[in-house]
């Protein structure tokens, strides 16, 4: 599974358990916390976002170097004497 795959599949199954618990009815919020805690308490899961937002910082500093201009120099001062 890709790092995009595994945080899409563990969101999906999040929203899922909040879309149960806003239904009417009897609620349990502890329940819905440790459902929800073995979802994003996961080893794959952090290493997925870990390279996801590795990607995206490498991905803004490479944006961020082309739009740079290109060095110059400085001007030069000249003395008359």
């Amino acid at each position: 599974m890709t790092p995009q795959e595994s945080v899409l599949d563990a969101v999906l199954r999040a929203r899922g358990i909040l879309a149960e618990y806003i239904e009417p009815g009897p609620r349990d919020c502890a329940q819905t916390l440790s459902r929800l805690f073995v979802i994003f308490d996961d080893e794959k899961l952090t290493t997925a976002i870990n390279i996801l937002s590795l990607e995206t910082v490498g991905a803004t500093m490479a944006s961020a170097d082309a739009a740079k201009p290109p060095p110059t120099s400085p001007p030069c001062s000249r003395t008359t004497g």
